[in-house]
Protein backbone atom coordinates (compact mmCIF):
# COMPACT_ATOMS: atom_id res chain seq x y z
CA UNK A 1 0.00 0.00 0.00
CA UNK A 2 1.00 3.84 -0.58
CA UNK A 3 1.71 5.72 2.47
CA UNK A 4 -1.82 6.82 4.22
CA UNK A 5 -2.26 9.83 5.40
CA UNK A 6 -2.07 10.82 8.88
CA UNK A 7 -4.27 13.32 11.00
CA UNK A 8 -1.69 14.82 12.52
CA UNK A 9 1.60 16.15 11.85
CA UNK A 10 4.96 14.47 12.28
CA UNK A 11 8.11 15.80 14.23
CA UNK A 12 11.11 13.88 15.87
CA UNK A 13 10.42 11.79 18.59
CA UNK A 14 12.26 12.70 21.43
CA UNK A 15 12.79 11.22 24.72
CA UNK A 16 10.04 8.78 25.92
CA UNK A 17 9.19 6.49 28.39
CA UNK A 18 10.12 3.35 27.52
CA UNK A 19 6.52 1.94 27.78
CA UNK A 20 5.44 3.86 24.79
CA UNK A 21 4.14 2.70 21.41
CA UNK A 22 6.24 1.21 18.40
CA UNK A 23 6.56 4.40 16.21
CA UNK A 24 4.43 4.82 13.09
CA UNK A 25 5.16 2.97 9.82
CA UNK A 26 8.04 4.61 7.98
CA UNK A 27 7.17 5.63 3.88
CA UNK A 28 10.09 2.50 3.21
CA UNK A 29 8.03 0.35 4.63
CA UNK A 30 4.93 1.45 3.42
CA UNK A 31 6.76 0.51 -0.10
CA UNK A 32 8.12 -2.88 0.88
CA UNK A 33 4.39 -3.21 1.95
CA UNK A 34 2.86 -2.54 -1.91
CA UNK A 35 5.79 -4.34 -3.48
CA UNK A 36 4.95 -7.44 -0.81
CA UNK A 37 1.74 -7.26 -1.71
CA UNK A 38 1.77 -7.29 -5.47
CA UNK A 39 4.36 -9.70 -5.55
CA UNK A 40 2.44 -12.18 -3.65
CA UNK A 41 -0.49 -11.71 -6.03
CA UNK A 42 2.04 -11.71 -8.90
CA UNK A 43 2.73 -15.20 -7.56
CA UNK A 44 -0.82 -15.90 -7.53
CA UNK A 45 -1.59 -14.96 -10.57
CA UNK A 46 1.13 -16.97 -12.32
CA UNK A 47 0.11 -20.00 -10.42
CA UNK A 48 -2.53 -20.07 -11.05
CA UNK A 49 -2.50 -19.28 -15.08
CA UNK A 50 0.28 -21.83 -15.40
CA UNK A 51 -2.59 -25.17 -16.12
CA UNK A 52 -4.06 -22.44 -19.22
CA UNK A 53 -1.45 -21.24 -20.32
CA UNK A 54 1.18 -23.49 -22.38
CA UNK A 55 3.27 -21.30 -23.76
CA UNK A 56 5.51 -20.13 -20.90
CA UNK A 57 6.68 -16.66 -22.28
CA UNK A 58 3.21 -15.39 -22.82
CA UNK A 59 2.81 -16.35 -19.23
CA UNK A 60 5.01 -14.16 -18.11
CA UNK A 61 4.14 -11.87 -19.68
CA UNK A 62 1.00 -11.70 -19.28
CA UNK A 63 1.52 -11.88 -15.25
CA UNK A 64 4.08 -8.86 -15.81
CA UNK A 65 1.43 -6.58 -17.32
CA UNK A 66 -1.40 -7.88 -14.77
CA UNK A 67 1.14 -7.25 -11.93
CA UNK A 68 2.54 -3.79 -12.91
CA UNK A 69 -0.40 -2.38 -14.21
CA UNK A 70 -2.40 -3.91 -10.71
CA UNK A 71 0.72 -1.84 -8.83
CA UNK A 72 0.42 1.48 -10.94
CA UNK A 73 -3.34 1.83 -10.51
CA UNK A 74 -3.19 1.03 -6.54
CA UNK A 75 -0.60 3.45 -6.14
CA UNK A 76 -2.85 5.95 -8.20
CA UNK A 77 -5.80 5.07 -5.73
CA UNK A 78 -4.24 5.72 -3.08
CA UNK A 79 -3.36 8.90 -4.07
CA UNK A 80 -7.11 9.76 -4.76
CA UNK A 81 -7.71 8.72 -0.88
CA UNK A 82 -5.11 10.87 0.52
CA UNK A 83 -6.14 13.85 -1.84
CA UNK A 84 -10.16 13.15 -0.55
CA UNK A 85 -8.73 12.47 2.68
CA UNK A 86 -10.70 9.20 3.04
CA UNK A 87 -9.52 7.97 6.34
CA UNK A 88 -10.95 11.12 7.89
CA UNK A 89 -15.00 10.59 6.49
CA UNK A 90 -17.40 9.25 8.38
CA UNK A 91 -17.43 5.08 7.68
CA UNK A 92 -20.48 5.19 5.47
CA UNK A 93 -18.70 7.98 3.05
CA UNK A 94 -15.35 5.52 3.00
CA UNK A 95 -17.63 2.63 2.00
CA UNK A 96 -18.83 3.90 -0.96
CA UNK A 97 -15.88 5.74 -1.65
CA UNK A 98 -14.04 2.46 -1.80
CA UNK A 99 -16.50 0.40 -3.26
CA UNK A 100 -17.18 2.77 -5.97
CA UNK A 101 -13.50 3.84 -6.84
CA UNK A 102 -13.15 0.17 -6.74
CA UNK A 103 -15.29 -0.81 -9.03
CA UNK A 104 -14.26 1.61 -11.86
CA UNK A 105 -10.13 1.19 -11.44
CA UNK A 106 -10.74 -2.66 -11.08
CA UNK A 107 -12.45 -2.56 -14.67
CA UNK A 108 -9.91 -0.48 -16.25
CA UNK A 109 -7.65 -2.81 -14.80
CA UNK A 110 -8.77 -5.49 -16.58
CA UNK A 111 -8.95 -3.51 -19.72
CA UNK A 112 -5.55 -2.86 -19.80
CA UNK A 113 -4.49 -6.07 -18.64
CA UNK A 114 -7.16 -7.11 -21.70
CA UNK A 115 -4.92 -4.74 -24.23
CA UNK A 116 -2.05 -5.79 -22.99
CA UNK A 117 -2.44 -9.01 -23.98
CA UNK A 118 -3.81 -8.84 -27.28
CA UNK A 119 -0.46 -6.60 -28.19
CA UNK A 120 1.82 -9.29 -27.48
CA UNK A 121 -0.70 -11.65 -29.01
CA UNK A 122 -2.51 -10.40 -31.64
CA UNK A 123 -3.54 -14.02 -32.90
CA UNK A 124 -5.69 -13.78 -29.73
CA UNK A 125 -8.68 -11.88 -30.71
CA UNK A 126 -10.30 -13.14 -33.94
CA UNK A 127 -10.35 -16.98 -32.56
CA UNK A 128 -12.96 -15.39 -29.07
CA UNK A 129 -16.60 -14.39 -28.86
CA UNK A 130 -18.14 -12.31 -26.00
CA UNK A 131 -18.92 -15.63 -24.01
CA UNK A 132 -15.80 -17.52 -24.34
CA UNK A 133 -12.56 -17.46 -22.03
CA UNK A 134 -9.77 -16.11 -23.95
CA UNK A 135 -7.03 -19.13 -24.74
CA UNK A 136 -5.15 -19.10 -22.04
CA UNK A 137 -6.67 -17.17 -19.71
CA UNK A 138 -9.31 -19.59 -17.66
CA UNK A 139 -7.48 -18.54 -14.12
CA UNK A 140 -10.19 -16.96 -11.95
CA UNK A 141 -8.13 -13.97 -11.01
CA UNK A 142 -8.11 -13.24 -15.15
CA UNK A 143 -12.06 -13.19 -14.69
CA UNK A 144 -13.52 -9.56 -14.97
CA UNK A 145 -15.04 -9.66 -11.53
CA UNK A 146 -11.63 -10.60 -10.08
CA UNK A 147 -10.26 -7.29 -10.66
CA UNK A 148 -12.46 -4.81 -8.65
CA UNK A 149 -12.27 -7.51 -6.08
CA UNK A 150 -8.77 -7.35 -5.58
CA UNK A 151 -8.92 -3.54 -5.58
CA UNK A 152 -11.58 -3.91 -2.60
CA UNK A 153 -9.79 -5.63 -0.67
CA UNK A 154 -6.62 -3.65 -0.87
CA UNK A 155 -8.93 -0.49 -0.16
CA UNK A 156 -9.90 -1.95 2.90
CA UNK A 157 -6.78 -2.87 4.01
CA UNK A 158 -5.27 0.20 2.83
CA UNK A 159 -7.97 1.97 5.28
CA UNK A 160 -6.87 -0.17 7.81
CA UNK A 161 -3.36 0.88 7.69
CA UNK A 162 -4.42 4.56 7.85
CA UNK A 163 -6.50 4.51 10.81
CA UNK A 164 -3.70 2.52 12.67
CA UNK A 165 -1.27 4.55 11.57
CA UNK A 166 -3.12 8.07 12.91
CA UNK A 167 -3.67 6.28 15.92
CA UNK A 168 0.15 5.38 16.75
CA UNK A 169 1.18 9.19 15.96
CA UNK A 170 -1.52 10.72 17.94
CA UNK A 171 -0.58 8.04 20.65
CA UNK A 172 2.91 9.38 20.08
CA UNK A 173 1.67 13.04 20.24
CA UNK A 174 0.23 12.31 23.58
CA UNK A 175 3.04 10.93 24.73
CA UNK A 176 4.98 13.56 23.99
CA UNK A 177 2.62 15.98 25.81
CA UNK A 178 2.74 14.18 28.89
CA UNK A 179 6.72 13.55 29.01
CA UNK A 180 7.09 17.57 28.55
CA UNK A 181 4.31 17.92 31.42
CA UNK A 182 6.17 15.78 33.72
CA UNK A 183 9.56 17.48 32.49
CA UNK A 184 7.53 21.00 33.71
CA UNK A 185 6.75 19.13 37.23
CA UNK A 186 10.18 18.43 37.57
CA UNK A 187 11.55 21.96 36.92
CA UNK A 188 8.37 23.27 39.27
CA UNK A 189 10.38 20.72 41.72
CA UNK A 190 13.73 22.01 41.12
CA UNK A 191 12.97 25.44 41.71
CA UNK A 192 11.08 24.67 44.69
CA UNK A 193 13.50 22.69 46.28
CA UNK A 194 17.10 24.24 45.56
CA UNK A 195 16.68 27.69 46.29
CA UNK A 196 15.82 27.76 49.93
CA UNK A 197 18.14 24.31 50.52
CA UNK A 198 21.03 26.55 49.02
CA UNK A 199 20.60 29.82 51.13
CA UNK A 200 20.95 28.02 53.85
CA UNK A 201 23.51 25.51 52.82
CA UNK A 202 25.70 28.71 51.94
CA UNK A 203 24.74 30.32 55.46
CA UNK A 204 25.78 27.20 57.48
CA UNK A 205 29.37 27.24 55.22
CA UNK A 206 29.36 30.90 55.78
CA UNK A 207 29.34 30.29 59.97
CA UNK A 208 31.45 27.30 59.53
CA UNK A 209 33.55 29.32 58.03
CA UNK A 210 34.21 31.16 60.89
CA UNK A 211 33.38 28.54 63.60
CA UNK A 212 35.24 25.20 62.04
CA UNK A 213 36.72 26.01 58.55
CA UNK A 214 37.82 22.52 58.41
CA UNK A 215 34.04 21.27 57.72
CA UNK A 216 33.75 23.70 55.01
CA UNK A 217 35.41 21.86 52.73
CA UNK A 218 33.20 19.06 53.67
CA UNK A 219 30.05 21.32 53.53
CA UNK A 220 31.19 22.04 49.74
CA UNK A 221 31.81 18.66 48.53
CA UNK A 222 28.49 17.81 49.78
CA UNK A 223 26.45 20.27 48.23
CA UNK A 224 28.69 20.21 44.75
CA UNK A 225 27.51 16.25 45.44
CA UNK A 226 23.44 17.57 45.93
CA UNK A 227 24.23 20.42 43.02
CA UNK A 228 25.35 18.21 40.21
CA UNK A 229 22.45 15.63 40.52
CA UNK A 230 19.57 18.38 40.67
CA UNK A 231 21.43 20.55 37.92
CA UNK A 232 23.11 18.72 35.44
CA UNK A 233 20.47 16.53 33.75
CA UNK A 234 17.21 18.76 33.74
CA UNK A 235 15.71 16.64 31.35
CA UNK A 236 15.95 12.88 32.77
CA UNK A 237 12.98 11.71 33.70
CA UNK A 238 14.03 8.57 35.15
CA UNK A 239 16.93 7.71 37.05
CA UNK A 240 18.34 5.32 39.13
CA UNK A 241 17.20 4.45 42.60
CA UNK A 242 20.67 4.67 43.74
CA UNK A 243 21.69 8.21 42.10
CA UNK A 244 18.40 9.52 43.64
CA UNK A 245 19.34 7.99 47.10
CA UNK A 246 22.74 9.53 46.24
CA UNK A 247 21.48 12.79 45.89
CA UNK A 248 19.54 12.48 49.03
CA UNK A 249 22.75 11.58 50.95
CA UNK A 250 24.19 14.92 50.05
CA UNK A 251 21.35 16.72 50.97
CA UNK A 252 21.49 15.01 54.24
CA UNK A 253 24.94 15.61 54.89
CA UNK A 254 24.45 19.15 54.22
CA UNK A 255 21.71 19.51 56.66
CA UNK A 256 23.46 17.45 59.27
CA UNK A 257 26.65 20.02 59.07
CA UNK A 258 23.72 22.42 59.95
CA UNK A 259 21.41 20.70 62.97
CA UNK A 260 24.37 18.72 64.00
CA UNK A 261 23.47 16.84 66.68
CA UNK A 262 19.85 17.81 66.57
CA UNK A 263 19.94 15.44 63.32
CA UNK A 264 20.39 11.79 62.77
CA UNK A 265 20.09 9.88 59.85
CA UNK A 266 20.07 6.62 58.50
CA UNK A 267 19.98 5.45 54.95
CA UNK A 268 19.54 1.90 53.65
CA UNK A 269 19.35 0.63 49.96
CA UNK A 270 19.70 -2.88 49.02
CA UNK A 271 21.96 -3.53 45.55
CA UNK A 272 19.45 -4.58 43.55
CA UNK A 273 17.14 -2.20 44.71
CA UNK A 274 19.54 0.87 43.50
CA UNK A 275 19.57 -0.62 39.94
CA UNK A 276 16.32 -0.37 39.12
CA UNK A 277 15.24 2.76 37.55
CA UNK A 278 12.19 4.91 38.75
CA UNK A 279 10.97 8.60 38.30
CA UNK A 280 13.51 11.31 39.05
CA UNK A 281 12.84 13.51 41.89
CA UNK A 282 10.86 10.46 43.69
CA UNK A 283 12.85 10.73 47.06
CA UNK A 284 14.25 13.84 47.20
CA UNK A 285 10.74 15.62 47.89
CA UNK A 286 9.82 12.96 50.45
CA UNK A 287 13.62 14.01 52.11
CA UNK A 288 12.78 17.84 51.91
CA UNK A 289 9.71 17.47 53.58
CA UNK A 290 11.20 15.17 56.00
CA UNK A 291 13.57 17.82 57.11
CA UNK A 292 11.18 20.75 56.43
CA UNK A 293 8.16 19.40 59.00
CA UNK A 294 9.60 16.93 61.19
CA UNK A 295 11.05 19.88 64.10
CA UNK A 296 7.95 21.10 64.54
CA UNK A 297 6.19 17.62 65.88
CA UNK A 298 10.19 15.36 66.84
CA UNK A 299 11.38 15.19 69.93
CA UNK A 300 14.95 16.21 69.25
CA UNK A 301 16.93 14.71 67.87
CA UNK A 302 14.87 14.75 64.48
CA UNK A 303 15.53 11.04 63.05
CA UNK A 304 15.34 10.52 59.27
CA UNK A 305 15.39 7.31 57.44
CA UNK A 306 15.80 6.07 53.96
CA UNK A 307 15.48 2.48 53.17
CA UNK A 308 15.09 1.05 49.41
CA UNK A 309 14.39 -3.02 49.42
CA UNK A 310 13.37 -5.45 46.40
CA UNK A 311 11.57 -8.68 46.78
CA UNK A 312 10.63 -10.53 43.48
CA UNK A 313 7.21 -8.83 42.88
CA UNK A 314 8.24 -5.43 44.66
CA UNK A 315 10.46 -2.38 45.16
CA UNK A 316 9.76 -0.66 48.24
CA UNK A 317 11.35 3.13 48.82
CA UNK A 318 10.34 4.51 52.29
CA UNK A 319 11.36 7.88 53.95
CA UNK A 320 10.32 8.12 57.37
CA UNK A 321 10.80 10.78 60.13
CA UNK A 322 10.32 11.22 64.11
CA UNK A 323 7.26 13.20 64.91
CA UNK A 324 3.48 13.79 63.51
CA UNK A 325 2.22 14.78 60.32
CA UNK A 326 2.28 18.27 59.69
CA UNK A 327 0.22 19.46 57.09
CA UNK A 328 2.22 21.86 55.21
CA UNK A 329 0.67 25.03 55.97
CA UNK A 330 -0.48 26.96 52.30
CA UNK A 331 -1.24 25.72 48.72
CA UNK A 332 2.78 27.13 48.47
CA UNK A 333 4.30 24.75 50.89
CA UNK A 334 6.44 21.39 50.66
CA UNK A 335 3.26 19.32 50.57
CA UNK A 336 3.11 19.99 46.30
CA UNK A 337 6.21 17.82 46.20
CA UNK A 338 4.44 14.89 47.95
CA UNK A 339 1.80 15.85 45.33
CA UNK A 340 3.75 16.23 42.44
CA UNK A 341 5.52 12.85 43.43
CA UNK A 342 1.83 10.78 43.02
CA UNK A 343 0.71 12.58 39.97
CA UNK A 344 3.94 11.53 38.01
CA UNK A 345 3.59 7.53 39.60
CA UNK A 346 0.27 7.80 38.13
CA UNK A 347 1.37 8.75 35.37
CA UNK A 348 4.41 6.56 34.73
CA UNK A 349 2.97 3.27 36.36
CA UNK A 350 -0.70 3.37 36.46
CA UNK A 351 -1.63 0.37 38.38
CA UNK A 352 1.65 -0.66 39.35
CA UNK A 353 2.36 1.28 42.37
CA UNK A 354 0.94 2.26 45.72
CA UNK A 355 1.73 4.86 47.83
CA UNK A 356 0.82 5.86 51.61
CA UNK A 357 1.39 7.97 54.37
CA UNK A 358 1.19 6.66 57.76
CA UNK A 359 1.81 7.65 61.14
CA UNK A 360 2.68 5.38 64.04
CA UNK A 361 4.95 4.49 67.01
CA UNK A 362 5.99 8.41 67.01
CA UNK A 363 6.99 7.96 63.44
CA UNK A 364 5.73 9.60 59.93
CA UNK A 365 6.23 7.04 56.78
CA UNK A 366 5.75 7.80 53.11
CA UNK A 367 6.18 4.43 51.40
CA UNK A 368 6.18 3.57 47.98
CA UNK A 369 5.93 0.41 46.16
CA UNK A 370 6.54 -0.10 42.57
CA UNK A 371 5.60 -3.17 40.90
CA UNK A 372 9.06 -5.03 39.70
CA UNK A 373 7.13 -5.71 36.40
CA UNK A 374 6.87 -2.26 35.96
CA UNK A 375 10.70 -1.75 36.43
CA UNK A 376 13.86 -1.84 34.44
CA UNK A 377 17.35 -2.87 36.01
CA UNK A 378 19.89 -0.40 35.19
CA UNK A 379 23.59 -2.16 34.73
Amino acid sequence: MVAPESTVSHSDEEGQNPQSVSPPLRPAVLVGLQLGWWGIYGVAYYLTLRPYQPFVDLLWKQTFIATGSGLLLSALLGGLYRAVRLSRRRPVGQALIALGTSIALGLAWYQVKVWGVEWFNPFIAPVTSLGAFRPGEGSILSSAPAFPILLLVWSGAYLSIAQWYARQTQEQRRLRADAEAQRARLRMLRYQLNPHFFFNALNTIGALADENPQRVKTAVHELSGFLRYTLLDEEALNVPLRDEVEAAEHYLAVEKIRFEDDLRVDVSLDGAAGRQVVPSFLVLPLVENAIQHGPYTSPTPLHVRVTGTLTEDVLVVEVANTGHWRAPPDADGTGTGLDNVRRRLATQHPDRHRLAVTEDDGWVRVRIELDTDALNPHA
